[in-house]
């Protein structure tokens, strides 16, 4: 044998290597061939699932034991995502062993499976990709459930068409790392197909239903229409008699009117003879309670000048008392008299310059002991306000229905008063002033009281009206304070105004012109 020459047992012995590496090399590519050629075969017959996309237990009757034979697992199931719930409901499951298919519709099995974010499923939800566990009970997202099915491995497919989340799919096993991870990618086509099936399934449902509905209200818009038709039959009937009943309706109301208008007129003369008389018993009454009020007032003011400084304070409150409610009474009479007199445009304005702040320290002084009563801070809060021309008597009434209506309505907390000189737009005060704003002496009345609603703000100022129920009323009043108050302020040229929140109190705002 030459130098360099190999043996021949040798060289037998690579060609043998080399055989059994060829052989196995060509069962291996035989075997992936077959795989690839079963994984053909399984997405061609995935196809055929839109052929069955109509009814959703048709689809998961045919995809869940091809994902069964696909996968080798051992159980195969579907859940949906519940819509605005964030709930996985179990809709259909399979298993090898026998191969028959559960399908629970689509609300789901009755028991509650895993909210989105929870366990494998709702993290493969959240995520929206493909998880393989090979040990599910060690994976750190895995969530237990009551289950007689052990779980080894576990793999997760999310169900997504146009990327909004349907739901997954469970392929699992009882051994650890028996599912291949290398064939997830082909597993996660496979959901890819199912989830167009199963979203075509689920709109073809919906259709359905719709189509129910739809011939259901067709239905009954027909039978309401036929009920409708034979009422308008009727109907017609019944106008042809009621025409002829109303021509001698018409001519008896006629009649009936032409007498009401004769007693009209007989009852307008009677009721002025009454407006008359009602007049005159006003003027009577006015007079007769005016007297002793007088008397009263006068007489207790005389007591607290000469005696009050020698009395004891609870004799001294007691005629501090009577004297403001003396007052009280004098206001609701004058009240009573000067809407009968502005409503009769009666009304003529003695205007003279006037020191407001005057007028208002004798407004506190005489509403302070009714206040200090009700246990109520009063403060006056004046300011540099130069005169104003108006009617004395009518703007201290303002003042007086404006302190006497925040006494009656607070039951807490404090009053106070201020006045100021502000540019106002007369038009509408509330608004920030304008180029047509005017300077205006202003008073404020602020108090903590029970404040007046919304709704209540623009008729707190018509007569007879208060804000509280006659049933839940806590303070008499006659209900015309504040609407002598508004046409004396207008009858001076100015406005007045409210703001307020309920709970919190009130604040009512007055302006006159100055120069005026």
């Amino acid at each position: 044998m030459a130098k360099g020459q190999a043996a021949p047992d040798e060289v037998i012995e690579r060609l043998e290597q080399q055989k059994e590496l060829y052989v196995r090399t060509l069962r291996n590519t035989t075997v992936e061939l077959e795989t690839k050629i079963q994984e053909l075969g399984v997405l061609r017959q995935m196809g055929h699932l839109f052929a069955r996309s109509t009814r959703l237990a048709d689809v998961c009757a045919h995809a869940l034991p091809m994902l069964l034979q696909s996968s080798g697992a051992e159980q195969a199931s579907l859940m949906l995502l519940g819509k605005g719930t964030g709930e996985l409901a179990l809709v259909a499951a399979a298993g090898s062993a026998d191969g028959r298919v559960r399908f629970y519709g689509v609300e789901g099995y009755a028991e509650r499976m895993f909210r989105v974010g929870e366990g494998l499923a709702g993290a493969c939800v959240e995520d929206g990709e493909a998880l393989l566990a090979e040990d599910a009970a060690l994976h750190p997202r895995f969530a237990p459930r009551p289950t007689r099915t052990k779980l080894g491995s576990v793999a997760v497919l999310p169900l997504a068409v146009l990327d909004e989340p349907l739901g997954v799919v469970n392929l699992s096993h009882s051994a650890p790392r028996s599912l291949d991870g290398r064939r997830l990618p082909v597993w996660s086509i496979l959901a890819s197909y199912l989830a167009i099936a199963v979203s075509h399934s689920l709109l073809f449902q919906e259709l359905r239903q719709a189509n129910r509905r739809l011939e259901e209200r067709v239905r009954g818009r027909t039978r309401s229409l036929e009920a409708a038709n034979e009422e308008l039959q009727g109907t017609r009937a019944q106008l042809a008699r009621h025409a002829e009943l109303l021509s001698e309706r018409v001519q008896e109301r006629t009649r009936e009117l032409e007498q009401a208008v004769e007693e009209l007129t007989v009852q307008r003369a009677q009721l002025e003879v009454a407006n008359r008389a009602k007049d005159e018993f006003l003027n009577n009454i006015n007079h007769e309670l005016k007297t002793p009020l007088n008397a009263i007032i006068g007489y207790a003011g005389l007591l607290l000048k000469h005696a009050g400084p020698s009395l004891a304070p609870e004799h001294r409150d007691d005629l501090e008392l009577v004297e403001a409610n003396g007052k009280h009474l004098q206001l609701l009479l004058e009240n009573i008299f000067s809407l009968k007199d502005v409503e009769a445009g009666a009304v003529e304005l003695d205007r003279a310059a006037v020191d407001l702040n005057d007028l208002l320290r004798a407004a506190v002084a005489s509403v302070r002991p009714r206040a200090r009563e009700k246990g109520l801070e009063l403060t006056f809060e004046p300011l540099d306000v130069p005169p104003v021309v108006v009617d004395a008597t009518l703007v201290r009434r303002v003042l007086f229905n404006l302190l006497d209506n925040a006494v009656k309505f607070s039951d807490r907390g404090r009053i106070a008063v201020r006045s100021r000189v502000s540019p106002l737009n007369l038009d509408d005060p509330a608004e920030t002033p304008g180029g047509s704003a005017q300077a205006c002496a202003v008073v404020e009345v602020e108090d903590q009281g029970r404040g007046i609603r919304p709704e209540d703000r623009d008729r707190i100022f018509l007569k007879f009206h208060q804000v509280e129920s006659a049933t839940r009323k806590s303070e008499g009043g006659s209900g015309l304070g504040l609407t002598i108050a508004k046409n004396l302020v207008e009858l001076h040229g100015g406005r007045i105004w409210v703001t307020s929140q309920p709970g919190v109190g009130s604040t009512f705002r007055f302006g006159l012109p100055l120069g005026s």
